[in-house]
Formats: structure tokens, C-alpha cells, sequence
């Protein structure tokens, strides 16, 4: 047997093993998604699918009728041309930040970041549920890394006093603590304490030799002016050194920016491999970049945003007045983990985790998808062990029928398998 077969053999017993735990990832047809009512995708402002990014980027190519369709090199040769180098400084004052670094997806940039800014005798301090690139980044670089318990301040506040009384290099200054954070959180779709963990760590770390860096994947074009984000919603800008925002989800394309102030920018151009060795953004994915900010920045954007809120609003109003509901979540036929947490607030986040017990989220999509709504069950390892959920996104192009329909159909299907538990039950006590 040679090795092309052993190998095939091996990769094809992984497949297998992880079918049989009803785990294998099988992307669906376009053509299946194509005639289904959308909670599933990344598009929240509707901009790609409703056709308003196409059209702006159009436009784009008429004002620069001149364009080269390749970037031609990398970012450190002939890679960072004139439209690139203005798309950076746009982004800059559009975020409120000092220097802007564009990538070819936030994967890259989270790698890049994490993998290269963190310096040896330095801390990463890391939310329990941060995206997989920064963990990916974490591991290929200098500093050690601690993990806090997911939203948790009093974790937070435990895992940074260690530091301080356990490093001398923390307590005198010498060394940074970076504290690695999301603004909306991709699977629970909650929203980090930003406000509370700065406070603890200011009154913490005497030296302030701390470094807060939040991922916004999922709150740019969402939140603040124009839709600048979660950090400008909350007027932060000058407290947070570090933040990515990805262009893949709300934006309706693809890549991701680092802001940061401009050492930090330099040191990732001559160190980042991901800068070096990658051939730079083209103009064709940088002209739809530009073409979704000028549609956040636009009256047509801020109705998108207003929308999309209206609609989460709805959904959740309707979900939790939901007759079925209160009997559905005793039964823990369905969970939504961040509920436990709200104030009077409802979530600002597109994302809406619905939990169910292990190996039956993908009942619950399968009936959405035949009842023609599409969404995405999620298991292990995307989650963790037992945190199984199909994953709902609400979009700004949602109609009310649509959501309240949607809802039915859950509630439907968790309230057949709510009845299926009771029955198993007393069989059982009889």
C-alpha cells in the first residue's frame, strides 16, 4: 500500500468517526439556500443579498475607470498602492483611530495581531469565547496566555490580580497585560462589559500597563455614528490600543482592518507573515470595502441600522411572550444562554443562540430548512461540549410575517419534542 492510499485511509476514518458523532461539516447547496428565507447568514444589514452593495460598488468602478484589477505583490513591495493607502486613512478617521492596517480577512489579521504585537515577559488575558483566529495567533506567539471565564468580572478581576502578585515585570510596569475581547460575542451573541473591565483593571494594574483590544466582527456598520462600531457607540476610542474589524459580516464582503496607533501598524508590516508572504488586498475587494462604508455613512445605512434593531426587538418580544415559551424552557427543550444575564435591555446583537440538548440542533434547523427558513445548527468544536444550538441572525430585511413564521415554526418543533420528553418520562415511572 503506498502512502497516498494510508493517508486517505486515516483522513477517511476522521471523517467517518466524526459523521458517526454527528459532527461532519457538509456546506449546503447555494441552490437550497437560494430558495429559503434568510437567519442564517453574516449579511445582518442585508447590504449583499438585497443587491445595495452591488450597486455601490459599481459605482466605484466608474469614479476610478483607471483601476489595475491586481494588487501585483505583496504589501512590503509594490503591494500598497495609492487607492489602498487612501482606503487606510479613510478608515482611520471613519473609526476615530490613529493608522489603519488592511487584511485579506480577519483570520489573518487576528493571527497577525496576536501572534507578533505581544512581546516576551508580556500577558495575554483572553475571554473564554474569543474567536478561534485569536487563539490561533496566541499560539504562535511571545507572551503566555490566560484564559477568564466568558463575560465574567469577577474572573476577570481574580485572573489579573494573579498576574499582578505573581509577575514582578506586571506590578512594576515593565511588562503589558493585553486584554483580548469581542464586542458581540459570534456564537452567544452577548456583548462584553467593556465599561466594568476597564474600571478593573485601571484599579488593578497602578501602572495602567495594560492593552484592552476588542474584535468587532460582529458589531461594525451595527452600532455608533455612521456605524463606526461598538467601541465608538461607547465613546472609547482613546482606552482600547487595539481593535479588528472585519468586513465579511454586516459590510457584505470580505477582509478586516487593524486601527491602532502607528508603531503598532509599522511593527505588523515588518513582522506580521501573514503581511509579508500574502499578496496585498486587490482593488476589486478594496472597491467593495469602500462601497459598504459609503453606504453605512449614507441615510440609506442608518435606516438599515434603525431596522435591523427594530427587528431584533420584534424577534425577541415575540419569542419570550410566546405562549409555548415558558414550557419550552423549563423543559430544556431550548436555551438561550445570555438571557440570564439582561437587564431591561434587549441585546443589541443580531446573533440569537437557540441552545439544545446534544445532537439535536440539527433536528431543529432540519425543520426550519423544510419549513423553506434557513439557519445554521452548530456543534462541537465550533461550541463547546454540550452547547449544541442552531444560530439565528436577524437581518434588516426581515419582514415582521417572516419573524413571527419563524417563530412558529420553532416553537412548533421544540413543542413536539418537549411532548416526546414528557412521554419518555412516564414510561419510565410506570
Amino acid at each position: 500500500m503506498d502512502g497516498k492510499k494510508i493517508l486517505s485511509q486515516k483522513l477517511q476514518s476522521a471523517l467517518d468517526e466524526r459523521e458517526r458523532d454527528n459532527r461532519l461539516i457538509s456546506p449546503a447547496d447555494p441552490s437550497t439556500i437560494a430558495q429559503m428565507v434568510d437567519f442564517g447568514s453574516n449579511d445582518t444589514l442585508s447590504l449583499a443579498t438585497s443587491g445595495t452593495l452591488t450597486r455601490s460598488f459599481l459605482e466605484q468602478l466608474q469614479k476610478n475607470p483607471n483601476f489595475i484589477l491586481g494588487s501585483t505583490s505583496t504589501r512590503i513591495f509594490e503591494g500598497t498602492t495609492q487607492y489602498l493607502k487612501d482606503i487606510e486613512i479613510y478608515l482611520a478617521q471613519f473609526h476615530n483611530a490613529e493608522s489603519a492596517l488592511l487584511f485579506n480577512s480577519g483570520f489573518d489579521a487576528n493571527v497577525a495581531l496576536w501572534s507578533t504585537i505581544p512581546q516576551n515577559g508580556d500577558f495575554v488575558l483572553y475571554d473564554q469565547y474569543v474567536h478561534a483566529s485569536i487563539h490561533d495567533g496566541m499560539r504562535r506567539g511571545r507572551a503566555k496566555t490566560i484564559m477568564f471565564a466568558h463575560n465574567d468580572c469577577a474572573s476577570f478581576r481574580h485572573c489579573l490580580e494573579g498576574l499582578r502578585d505573581q509577575n514582578p515585570g506586571i506590578a512594576d510596569g515593565s511588562h503589558v497585560v493585553f486584554v483580548a475581547l469581542e464586542s458581540f460575542y459570534s456564537m452567544d451573541g452577548d456583548e462584553t462589559p467593556i465599561h466594568e473591565l476597564i474600571d478593573i483593571a485601571k484599579n488593578t494594574l497602578a501602572r495602567r500597563n495594560f492593552i484592552f483590544s476588542v474584535d468587532e466582527a460582529h458589531s461594525n456598520g451595527l452600532l455608533g455614528q455612521n456605524g463606526s462600531g461598538f467601541i465608538s457607540y461607547h465613546r472609547l476610542e482613546k482606552e482600547i490600543g487595539l481593535r479588528v474589524h472585519t468586513f465579511g459580516k454586516a459590510l457584505g464582503s470580505n477582509g478586516a482592518v487593524v486601527l491602532a496607533e502607528p508603531a503598532i501598524k509599522l511593527n505588523l508590516i515588518n513582522y506580521a507573515r501573514s503581511v509579508i508572504f500574502s499578496t496585498a488586498p486587490s482593488f476589486v475587494a478594496l472597491a467593495a470595502v469602500k462601497a459598504g462604508y459609503e453606504i453605512l455613512a449614507s441615510e440609506d445605512g442608518e435606516r438599515r441600522r434603525r431596522t435591523l434593531q427594530d427587528n431584533i426587538r420584534y424577534f425577541y418580544m415575540t419569542f419570550l411572550s410566546h405562549p409555548k415559551w415558558a414550557a419550552i424552557k423549563k423543559g430544556n427543550i431550548i436555551q438561550i444562554p445570555s438571557e440570564k444575564s439582561w437587564n431591561s435591555e434587549i441585546p443589541r446583537s443580531p446573533i440569537i443562540p437557540l441552545v439544545t440538548p446534544p445532537n439535536e440542533s440539527t433536528e431543529l434547523a432540519g425543520h426550519m430548512h423544510r419549513a423553506k427558513f434557513w439557519a445554521n445548527p452548530v456543534r462541537y468544536p465550533i461550541v463547546p461540549k454540550g452547547m449544541d444550538r442552531v444560530r439565528l441572525s436577524i437581518h434588516a430585511d426581515n419582514t415582521k410575517e417572516q419573524i413571527e413564521d419563524v417563530i412558529e415554526v420553532i416553537m412548533e418543533c421544540a413543542s413536539w419534542r418537549l411532548g416526546q420528553v414528557k412521554k419518555a418520562r412516564m414510561q419510565c415511572d410506570s
